[in-house]
């Protein structure tokens, strides 16, 4: 394919990948440098890939070990670590979510072990008349760190929050109805909340991150509630200013691979049936947050 080639996207993350064939067994030295580049950018492209369920499974897995996502109604029958994202149903029912991504989130932030890398592969992407709908947004949360009054910095430090899919659940129920509101007793199939620390330090990188979000942080820990909310507020405000974030347009055959330490994502609802958006996913868990 004329040797692989990353290109920085210019801002504080994102960069495109391009010659290299992923449908097939990727030797050490290629991964090594998509490894790289995601140290690098957090945020990263691999264009025009036709890959089958197993074959992004088998990408996936070099990065660690897959997770199956706990809404199971949504992954795929035959490869369970392959989750559907997108609008389309089938036989009356969504084939896979629906609303994943209406709030700012970092994947999988609700377990003990969240999720290291996400690795979504675009099937089909909603156009109409030559306009791409559907873009995904990334917040780099290193820089929004980094950004912080060194007041803010220190008042931050030690402290946890509670990350709650539970939480999550409802609210999006009720903002979007996509979903049914579930009974406290129905909320239990769901994990309890995970507690991380607001600011982690990045595995590979050492630089620290922001790691609160409006998606699933319900409450900081061991501080009055009222200071918790505004401090929450205050810092989901601050890590999606315009500086840090990167929008993806998508193509069909994109994989696109982000670092879930380094930053948050959401979604661009500005399409509707009968667009069609079709994404197979592999999220990798990591490790507890430091």
């Amino acid at each position: 394919m004329g040797g692989m080639h990353i290109r920085s996207s210019g801002g504080a993350i994102g960069a495109k990948i391009t010659g290299i064939d992923i449908s097939v067994p990727v030797d050490t030295p290629t991964f090594k440098q998509v490894e790289a580049a995601l140290d690098r950018y957090a945020v990263v492209v691999i264009r025009d890939q036709k890959l089958k369920p197993a074959q992004l499974a088998a990408f996936s897995r070099l990065f660690g070990t897959p997770q199956i996502n706990v809404r199971t109604e949504g992954n795929h029958e035959d490869v369970p670590e392959v989750g559907w994202i997108t609008n389309v149903t089938r036989d009356g029912k969504p084939l896979g979510s629906q609303d994943a991504g209406r709030y700012w989130h970092s994947d999988l932030c609700y377990l003990a072990m969240p999720s290291k890398l996400t690795i979504l592969h675009s099937l089909e992407v909603p156009q109409r008349d030559g306009v791409v709908y559907g873009d995904t947004n990334f917040a780099g949360m290193a820089a929004a760190y980094e950004s912080l009054p060194e007041a803010v910095k220190r008042r931050l430090q030690g402290l946890e929050a509670a990350n709650s899919y539970r939480y999550m659940w409802n609210r999006k129920a009720y903002d979007f109805g996509a979903r049914k509101v579930l009974s406290e007793e129905e909320l239990e199939q769901y994990p309890e909340d995970a507690v991380h620390p607001v600011v982690r330090t990045h595995p590979s990188t050492g630089r620290k991150c922001l790691y609160v979000c409006e998606g699933y942080t319900r409450r900081i820990l061991g501080i009055p509630e009222p200071e918790s909310e505004a401090l929450l507020q205050r810092l989901f405000s601050h890590a999606v200013r315009p500086e840090f974030v990167y929008s993806h347009k998508w193509r069909v055959g994109d994989v696109l691979m982000w670092d879930n330490c380094a930053v948050q994502h959401k979604a661009s609802f500005d399409y509707a049936p009968p667009l069609r958006r079709v994404m197979q996913r592999c999220t990798i868990e990591g490790s507890a947050p430091q």
